[in-house]
């Protein structure tokens, strides 16, 4: 092979040149080092990272929703069906202590027996939605949501706070006074360590 200003020349294989021919080197190569396991279609992605196991809701905190939510269904049954039975005087001095007399009370009041049934319904009606709140926010703390079980815990005391007021000896009073238990004994379930620890973990 001989160089010039024309560049390269080869020279055929023969006896008259005794020489062997001379190839030229790859123009493309750089001084980079090859990669010895080039991508092919076959080539297998990398395995990704198994994703963490997710944390097991512990039973105090099941437990203490349910007990949340009963709590909280007989004055979601109580308060629809005053919103859509009809009640009458009577209806309303049989739930009542029989040395209450409603008459002469709404006498003196200067009240009707209507005047006073659309005020129990109002009543009645924020008696529902409150208590609709709570199982939802009861059913929250399900998903892990520590600012739902706080309110929770508020509402509950404000509850327990207005009973303990104005409950009374008698046998309404008593049953009124189970859903308080239910909804104390609900709360105190969330605050066990297993159910603060899987909170703080979420």
């Amino acid at each position: 092979m001989s160089t010039g200003d024309e560049g390269p020349r080869y020279y055929p294989n023969g006896p008259s040149s005794g020489q062997y021919a001379q190839y030229p080197q790859n123009p493309y190569a750089s001084g980079a080092p090859q990669n010895p396991f080039p991508y092919t279609p076959y080539s297998q992605a990398p395995t990704p990272p198994a994703p963490p196991e997710p944390v097991r809701r512990p039973g105090t905190v099941v437990l203490g929703v349910v007990l949340l939510v009963v709590s909280a269904l007989p004055f979601v049954v109580l308060g629809a069906m005053s919103l859509f039975v009809p009640l009458t005087q009577a209806d309303i001095e049989a739930a009542l202590p029989p040395d209450f007399n409603l008459a002469q009370t709404l006498t003196d009041a200067q009240i009707t027996f209507d005047q006073l049934l659309q005020a129990l319904r109002l009543i009645f009606a924020l008696v529902t939605l409150l208590s609709l709140v709570y199982v939802a926010l009861a059913l929250t703390v399900l998903t892990g949501r520590r600012w739902a079980r706080t309110v929770v815990t508020v509402l509950t005391v404000l509850f327990a706070l207005f009973l303990v007021l104005n409950i009374s000896a008698s046998a309404a009073g008593l049953i009124v006074a189970l859903p308080l238990v239910l909804s104390v004994a609900g709360v105190v379930l969330l605050y066990r360590r297993p159910s603060t620890e899987w909170l703080a973990r979420l």
